[in-house]
């Protein structure tokens, strides 16, 4: 998977040039993805343990996506809604990561919190896209903005990654029975797959900017 995400890179790179500011933050996502990924595997080899590497990067992960959004979605309640939510999510990590999970677990509560209110930050701009009259008006598709693919590939692997998070904890913190051990492998399965989905609607998007800027 990460040397997917790390060829995805690329392209993206060379067409660095053709970016704006909301478009760079994906780029700097995609980044920070590769980092996430390749930190967990050297952590793991070495410490045998990166649980808190994936919480605390969950965190930079929310922050770069929040800017994100704060970009793309237009309404100024909205925007301040996001601005707000930054703290309030910062201080759900600070609670899960020190007190209730621990440095050594997997702070669920917390990747579990902003994974949904990631979901939501999406499911607000398809909403945004299909009451937008102007495009409406100049009869553009929603499918040519790249926008609605970058949306999309987030908003698919955090819809899958979402119930896994919920329930890593209790996954860890039991002795599971096969039956769990199965549930868990599926929906690990899903996510998996959830991530390719979302560096192929990438690619797409970067496709339809390239097009757009032609």
């Amino acid at each position: 998977m990460m040397g997917i995400e790390i060829l995805l890179l690329i392209p993206f790179t060379l067409n660095y040039r053709l970016f704006d500011k909301e478009q760079r933050l994906i780029y700097v996502y995609l980044i920070y993805i590769v980092i996430l990924n390749v930190g967990a595997d050297l952590l793991s080899r070495i410490f045998k343990h990166n649980l808190a590497w994936h919480s605390i990067m969950s965190l930079v992960g929310f922050y770069i996506l929040s800017f994100y959004y704060r970009k793309i979605l237009k309404k100024p309640f909205t925007k301040k809604i996001i601005g707000w939510l930054i703290p309030v999510t910062t201080l759900v990590f600070a609670l899960d990561f020190f007190w209730i999970g621990g440095p050594n677990g997997f702070s669920s509560i917390f990747v579990a919190f902003r994974t949904f209110v990631l979901i939501v930050y999406g499911i607000l701009f398809f909403m945004q896209l299909v009451r937008d009259e102007s495009l409406i008006e100049r009869s553009i598709l929603i499918t040519s903005i790249p926008a609605f693919w970058f949306n999309s590939g987030l908003f698919v692997n955090h819809c899958c990654s979402f119930l896994l998070y919920l329930s890593f904890n209790i996954l860890l913190n039991d002795e599971p029975g096969p039956e769990i051990i199965n549930i868990f492998r599926i929906i690990q399965g899903l996510v998996w797959v959830a991530g390719i989905i979302q560096v192929i609607v990438f690619y797409i998007g970067l496709q339809k900017l390239k097009r757009a800027r032609s």
